[in-house]
């Protein structure tokens, strides 16, 4: 098949040489006519003063020729035939056989005899003497009227010698001069295309190969503009592609790194692209392959039936959903139509939030305010109550005012010591920095907490017992360090039955401080351990409401321990007794 451009390129050729041959042909023809003009023209002369001499003569054309002898009219390579005014031979100086009958069907004589001219003229082969000549008649006129036609004939003289050499050279100056012509246009052409030679390929492998950077060649100063908009345009694409590449790294680092699952579905619904967040949600141990249908993904119906009607509806679309497997969570999905040009399909991104967590700090901090409102609720009644009674007259007898005070004093002070341990819980590193901290001693903690609390361990007859290392060079900041031991000891002492036992130890690990309480009090649950550390939280056997805590407690210690950049650990047996460590690092 031929391509357009070389197409074009013939046409160009063959118009030209076509034009050429035109020229030629009418150049041989405007001569041929010139040369059978001229002879027409000695022809037809000849004929006036044959004519003019039988003129003279009275007697009719046949008796005149009959008379005369007519060669010696005619010429060389001459030919004379004298006609009746019917076109019949009268006379022909051939003398040939055949020259005999009629010639009026001849053009040159039917055209005289027709009076369409006074001159009629032909070429053509004769078929007398077998060669080509030119023949040219005339009317014989006597007294006005046509008496006869003479007819005078002459083998056609064509070109000459010389003008046959000129028609030689003149071909031969031609061809050279077509070819000549040939030659500068297929130059000039290949001039034309000549940065097409090299621009193309360029091209091509800059769009095949964006990653490898090409230059061409400027030397040339008529193209030079041109290579050089060119190489503009391959650094350009070179930079684009790496630009690309780099875009492509960075989103892809930071689907991967997100905490949110990213997808993306094809008009068929088929997950094509996911990060892992994905995977982890919804296929943590068998990873699908991109393609699978987004009824393999999902297999939960309440987030299939949201992925149909994004279809369906064509809009986006937001929805919350409990998800029970593979891992129960409270997922936030948004789905959105990626709007494609003419000439692509619709995809459908979807953005998946885990709010697990947020769902579980808001029912958390629904439960603490449930608490605290609780919590608070007890002893302010109790305070307004025993005040209204008072104030009702109970005033007046001092055994019952003085039971209605102090238990109003208890009430208040335990109103203040939950008030004490809420502050304690809504404190802060950031809080606590803002003041200078105290660094001192933690025996000397120890000490204090254990004499603040000797009475009722007195009162209990509980044993207690030191395991104190040689920690006296340490120091920990107290503001960190002596909620920890309070509620620690103050757990240990309140939920150890009467005669029991608490041991207190602290002691060095490597770089770690590690404090402990131990008690053989009733102990905690298996199944109430995973939430002892909440706010609030009471055990309802172990932590009976009758000893008057808070759920506080544990609460603060894990609190102040995160403080302190340490750890909790938990050890206990419903009814044998319970051990809590606290270790953290000494600055």
């Amino acid at each position: 098949m031929i391509k357009p451009q070389h197409l074009k390129k013939i046409i160009i050729v063959i118009s030209f040489i076509a034009l050429c041959l035109a020229g030629a042909i009418f150049t041989n023809r405007f001569f041929n006519r010139e040369i059978i003009s001229q002879q027409t023209a000695k022809l037809a002369n000849e004929i006036d003063l044959m004519i003019s001499v039988m003129l003279n003569e009275e007697s009719d054309l046949q008796a005149f020729a009959k008379d005369n002898d007519l060669s010696y009219l005619v010429g060389e390579n001459e030919r004379l035939t004298l006609l009746s005014k019917g076109g019949l031979i009268i006379y022909d100086s051939s003398h040939e056989k055949e020259a005999i009958g009629t010639r009026s069907k001849r053009p040159e004589v039917q055209a005289v005899l027709a009076g369409q001219a006074q001159q009629g003229s032909a070429l053509r082969d004769s078929k007398t003497i077998g060669e080509k000549l030119l023949y040219v008649a005339k009317p014989i006129y006597r007294n006005g009227d046509v008496i006869g036609v003479l007819r005078l004939s002459e083998k056609y003289a064509g070109f000459s010698d010389s003008i046959r050499q000129f028609q030689q050279v003149m071909f031969v100056a031609f061809v050279l001069l077509v070819g000549a012509i040939m030659f500068l246009l297929l130059y000039f052409i290949r001039q034309n295309n000549e940065p097409l030679r090299f621009i193309l390929p360029a091209l091509q492998e800059a769009i095949d190969h964006p990653e490898k950077k090409q230059e061409l060649d400027t030397s040339s100063a008529e193209w030079n503009q041109l290579y050089q908009s060119v190489n503009r345009l391959m650094r350009e694409t070179n930079q684009l592609y790496y630009q690309q590449l780099f875009n492509e790294e960075k989103l892809q680092f930071l689907l991967e790194s997100l905490n949110i699952g990213v997808f993306i579905m094809n008009s068929d619904l088929e997950i094509v692209s996911a990060n892992p967040t994905m995977h982890q949600l919804f296929n943590p141990h068998e990873p699908l392959e991109n393609g699978a249908s987004y009824q393999l993904w999902f297999n939960d119906e309440e987030l299939q039936k949201l992925v149909e009607r994004v279809k369906q509806e064509g809009q986006e679309l937001q929805a919350e959903i409990h998800l029970q497997t593979p891992l129960e969570k409270d997922l936030n999905v948004v789905l959105r139509i990626l709007q494609p040009d003419s000439q692509k399909q619709k995809e459908y991104v979807g953005i998946v939030y885990d709010i697990t967590d947020i769902r579980q700090i808001e029912l958390i901090h629904q439960d603490f305010i449930s608490n605290i409102s609780h919590e608070l609720k007890t002893p302010t009644t109790s305070i307004i109550g025993f005040t209204e009674t008072l104030l009702e007259g109970a005033l007046d007898e001092k055994a019952v005012a003085k039971d209605f005070l102090e238990i109003i004093q208890a009430e208040a002070n335990r109103l203040y010591g939950l008030i004490q341990n809420i502050l304690l819980l809504l404190r802060t590193e950031t809080s606590l920095a803002e003041k200078d901290i105290a660094f001192v001693s933690p025996v000397s903690i120890i000490e204090e907490e254990l004499s603040r609390y000797q009475s009722k361990i007195e009162s209990k007859e509980l044993k207690v017992t030191l395991g104190i290392d040689e920690v006296a060079d340490k120091e920990v900041p107290s503001d960190y360090f002596q909620p920890v031991v309070k509620n620690l000891l103050e757990n240990a002492v309140d939920y150890t039955e009467n005669h029991g036992k608490i041991h207190i130890s602290l002691r060095m690990k490597e770089q770690e401080l590690i404090f402990s309480v131990m008690d053989t009090g009733v102990g905690i649950s298996e199944e109430d351990q995973s939430r002892i550390f909440e706010r609030f939280y009471r055990v309802s056997k172990s932590r009976q409401r009758n000893i008057g805590g808070s759920g506080l407690g544990l609460s603060i210690v894990s609190h102040y321990a995160k403080l302190l950049k340490g750890q909790i650990k938990l050890e206990s047996s419903l009814g044998e007794g319970t051990k809590v460590s606290v270790s953290f690092p000494l600055k």
